[in-house]
């Protein structure tokens, strides 16, 4: 493919906006109809041009970037200026419509024809949006990888690309690499679309503490994500209904779906347990693909748990007997702290609530596994339960069923 073969040097003398503002400006001005608007258009940027040049630290190049969409990659083909050519913005439509495999073929396609246009940084990037969406997670890094290290003079794509890079990286099993990656986004979130610096960025930092085992950092950025996001709601209004909001909520949640292994458990359940009412809220949002993708990943992390519980393995005390009951006991804690979570998402669906749309769909659905979970949960305390003198009395989880006989653990009561 035509975007592996350039070279940094290459890309940057034709991808980067390196003429002056003001001939940046005319040039794009001079696509106006009419002699009129041209003329009111450059007005109005030299307005700019100069105001800029007032403001430290942001440069009249990086206005105009911004003005055409050049560093927002996530722009949707509806919003795409028309500057932008007509093959890119019907790859990016695709890319709007879920539909990966062909926005992957025509990014592909327009990176071939087209390869040194202002767009291409931008083509390679939601190239490697498509193969994420598709699960191909090596071809998802190496793009977001390619644009991160040739975009340097464009900090704000620069740190999109090492964010979606660290969620390929995390699929790939590449976690030494994943938190380095989310500091340097970290480094760059001056930079960043605000609701990303300040809501998703964090999460997905808590959510890698987690996985790494340090639970107290994962709070800390947890709970800086949570207040981020209730002070933009806030700032929002409470009918306000933004683009970016049900695909920010479902950033929050996402993780990439891979087997929990039996030893890391909990550093998979933590994080899920904290982010698990953002998935549930872009379900409840209704916005495709996001609802329909927050749903299915929810129901995925919930059953790579549960199968993690039954997937034993071999005894490790010298004592066979003795190793058996003690697996015996771990499985019966892990069912009993998996009910907990999951009665607290139960918890917060509203079933009252969930009518005939089409939009609602994703929520039954959730709401329908959850049930079935359950059950599953409750079947498997019934039929497994560990000796009578490992039990203790049943008690009720937070917001669901009583567990029976859940084990006692060293200083419990």
């Amino acid at each position: 493919m035509s975007s592996n073969s350039e070279s940094p040097n290459s890309m940057s003398k034709t991808t980067h906006l390196s003429r002056q503002p003001l001939e940046l400006i005319v040039d794009f001005g001079q696509t106006c109809r009419t002699r009129w608007a041209t003329g009111l258009f450059v007005f109005l940027m030299l307005l700019v041009t100069s105001a800029c040049s007032l403001m430290p630290g942001k440069s009249a190049t990086s206005w105009a970037r911004a003005l055409i969409g050049l560093d927002d990659p996530y722009t949707a083909s509806a919003k795409l200026p028309r500057e932008a050519p007509l093959a890119y913005r019907q790859a990016v439509a695709e890319l709007d419509r879920g539909d990966f495999a062909k926005a992957a073929d025509a990014l592909a396609k327009f990176l071939t024809d087209q390869p040194t246009t202002p767009w291409t940084l931008a083509a390679i990037f939601n190239l490697g949006r498509a193969h994420e969406g598709m699960k191909q997670w090596p071809e998802a890094e190496a793009r977001f990888r390619n644009v991160a290290e040739i975009s340097a003079d464009r900090p704000r794509l620069q740190g999109l690309a090492l964010l979606r890079r660290a969620i390929a990286l995390e699929a790939l099993g590449e976690e030494d690499l994943v938190l380095a990656t989310l500091k340097d986004a970290e480094a760059r979130a001056a930079k960043l679309p605000r609701e990303v610096a300040e809501a998703e960025l964090p999460a997905r930092l808590a959510a890698a503490y987690a996985s790494a085992g340090n639970f107290s950092e994962a709070d800390r950025y947890f709970s800086k994500s949570e207040k981020a996001l209730a002070r933009l709601r806030a700032e929002l209004g409470k009918n306000a209904r933004p683009e970016w909001l049900p695909r920010i909520l479902y950033s929050m949640g996402h993780r990439p779906q891979t087997p929990v292994m039996w030893s890391r458990f909990e550093e998979h359940l933590r994080p899920l347990e904290r982010s698990q009412i953002h998935l549930l809220q872009a379900a409840e949002f209704g916005v495709e693909p996001w609802a329909s993708l927050a749903a299915e990943e929810l129901m995925s992390a919930y059953q790579a748990l549960r199968q993690s519980i039954d997937a034993l393995p071999a005894p490790a005390s010298a004592e066979l007997v003795v190793g058996l009951r003690e697996q015996q006991v771990e499985r019966w804690r892990r069912l009993s702290r998996l009910n907990d979570v999951a009665s607290q998402l139960r918890s917060l669906i509203l079933v009252d609530d969930l009518g005939a749309e089409s939009k609602r769909e994703p929520v039954r659905k959730i709401a329908q596994f959850m049930d079935q979970l359950d059950e599953s949960i409750q079947s498997a305390v019934m039929l497994d339960q560990p000796p009578l003198e490992m039990r203790a009395p049943g008690r009720r989880g937070a917001g669901g069923r009583s567990v029976e006989a859940q084990p006692s653990f060293p200083g419990e009561e």
